[in-house]
């Protein structure tokens, strides 16, 4: 995916872009406009991007500004100081989309784009759907161990160490788990709370995991979510 951003404060940028690499690597900031007048000019040079990310002041004003037709899939506000895509529902777009004449109107799954945070009423997953072979499997969520990724592939592991293959994206399941019972460490991992045998300390403020079944690779908790996740474990 390809994204505009369109944002005067250089700070703002950086936060942004970060965000965005932690929901998916392969998203690309591409360019960087910090006013309408910028931004047109970007997009009469450039392709047209998949996203574009605006704040309140350039999306009032771009629809009178910018004359080439614009058509990216999604265009959406940051309002407040969070910056959190997932805060953002379809109805957010629709109303930007109101607004600004020159944009296409596409249908989106919005959820599946960025992720939703809130589940409706509160429930969660208690299953996944996998294949093994010829045949479908439904795993119950209190037997797995963990979720990670592997070469751009989402992996689910059991605590009987057997491993499935997801059609999920992490940030997906980040929103479709049980907060009491998983937590994300990592870009890669989601783990459960049955599956923590050991923690140490690691260098860079950040803890080592030792997982049951044990993990093809070093299990790292980062830096930012260290004091989540000590929160999480005390709970």
């Amino acid at each position: 995916m390809k994204v505009l951003v369109i944002e005067y404060e250089k700070g703002i940028v950086e936060k942004i872009r970060q965000l965005l690499y932690d929901i998916d690597e392969a998203i690309q900031v591409t360019g960087v406009a910090g006013d309408v007048f910028t931004s047109g000019q970007w997009l009469d040079q450039h392709n047209i991007p998949d996203l574009i990310l605006a704040n309140d002041e350039v999306v009032e004003n771009m629809g009178v500004s910018i004359k080439r037709g614009l058509k990216a899939t999604v265009t959406l506000t940051s309002p407040g100081s969070q910056y959190n895509l997932r805060a953002l529902r379809y109805k957010t777009i629709r109303h930007l989309l109101r607004h600004l004449p020159g944009l296409e109107e596409r249908t989106v799954n919005f959820d599946q784009l960025v992720g939703d945070t809130v589940k409706p009423g509160g429930s969660y997953k208690e299953r996944f759907l996998v294949k093994q072979g010829q045949r479908l499997l439904s795993i119950p969520v209190n037997q797995i161990a963990y979720f990670f990724s592997q070469e751009r592939f989402i992996f689910l592991r059991t605590l009987d160490n057997q491993k499935y293959l997801l059609e999920y994206r992490i940030e997906q399941l980040e929103t479709l788990l049980e907060p009491a019972r998983f937590f994300r460490v990592n870009r890669s991992f989601i783990v459960s709370l049955p599956s923590v045998k050991d923690i140490h300390a690691y260098f860079g403020n950040r803890l080592k995991l030792y997982l049951q079944p044990s993990a093809d690779r070093e299990v790292i908790v980062s830096r930012k979510r260290v004091s989540d996740f000590k929160n999480w474990l005390d709970k």
